[in-house]
């Protein structure tokens, strides 16, 4: 378990993390999201402890990271995937980790093969493309075979074949009862992955909450409508007229927003048209984000 309890970073005049307090907890993939300069990744650098706390701390498993005795056996961390000597081998590198954390180098050739690497090992690093790098770099953070994971935008670079791949790691990771705690800025992949969010904006906590909740918060934003052939037209007018607002798809749907579903159904009902289809169209995980972050955004551009 990764606790957050009161964690104030200031560098100078910039408060970079502003009294946050949350928890990670173990069995899910959690994801860490805000918008750029929310104070994600130098949390992750205090909890590390790359980064000194202002006030406040971060405690792994109860104590503080500094104070493990191995702390690869119990914290494992992917914050820049480029971080890895251009020339030196895969197997090397991760050889190298293992010998300074007196871990067994079994653990090197387990871990190469769980993230798809095991036939490239011999490669200088330098040579990898940017999605083999993060193969690389996630098996660097499980070589200690830890119980929390950090993954800060772990999928970046990765084809979709990769992305899938990775999305199925993190979920066996966490069915093993692990903390696997992802930041990244692909919602949509967030979406398919997570399980529960921390959301910060300027350096505070905006929610702390199972992915479900935080998508409810989410109004229908549109009515999906489909009618019987040839009679989509007239009931895009008909819903006009009744105050609703129509855009008509290119497969024949119409996406209905300003009106409920029951206005619609005796609208159609009223013009004698068969409905085959109506159902409400939640907002997506971007939706809500945008909404419930739109006051931290530290730079936006006009619209």
């Amino acid at each position: 378990m990764l606790e957050i309890r009161g964690l104030t970073k200031r560098y100078g005049e910039t408060v970079a993390v502003d009294g946050l307090t949350c928890t990670f907890e173990p069995g899910r993939v959690t994801g860490f999201l805000g918008p750029n300069g929310a104070g994600k990744t130098t949390t992750m650098l205090v909890a590390l402890a790359l980064q000194r706390a202002t006030a406040g701390g971060v405690r792994v498993n109860g104590r503080s990271y500094a104070d493990l005795p191995v702390p690869m056996r119990e914290v494992g961390a992917l914050l820049d995937a480029q971080a890895v000597h251009p020339n030196r081998a895969a197997r090397a590198h991760l050889d190298a980790l293992a010998a300074s954390n007196r871990l067994p180098r079994r653990r090197v050739t387990e871990v190469l093969d769980r993230v798809g690497l095991g036939e490239v090992a011999g490669r200088r690093a330098g040579t990898y493309s940017l999605g083999m790098k993060q193969r690389l770099g996630i098996a660097a953070a499980m070589l200690g075979d830890p119980g929390i994971l950090l993954l800060d935008e772990p999928i970046n670079g990765l084809d979709p074949t990769g992305i899938a791949w990775a999305r199925g790691l993190m979920r066996e990771l966490a069915a093993e009862g692990r903390t696997v705690v992802l930041s990244s800025h692909l919602m949509t992949e967030m979406e398919l992955t997570a399980d529960h969010l921390v959301v910060i904006g300027r350096g505070r906590l905006i929610a702390d909450t199972s992915l479900t909740s935080f998508l409810d918060r989410a109004e229908p934003a549109e009515l999906l409508v489909r009618a019987e052939a040839g009679s989509g037209a007239g009931l895009a007018e008909a819903l006009r007229v009744a105050g609703g607002v129509v855009r008509e798809r290119a497969d024949g749907a119409l996406l209905v927003s300003g009106l409920e579903a029951g206005v619609v159904g005796r609208v159609a009902l009223a013009g004698r048209v068969v409905i085959t289809e109506l159902s409400p169209r939640r907002g997506s995980l971007e939706d809500v984000f945008m909404s419930a972050t739109a006051d931290a955004i530290e730079y936006g551009g006009r619209r």
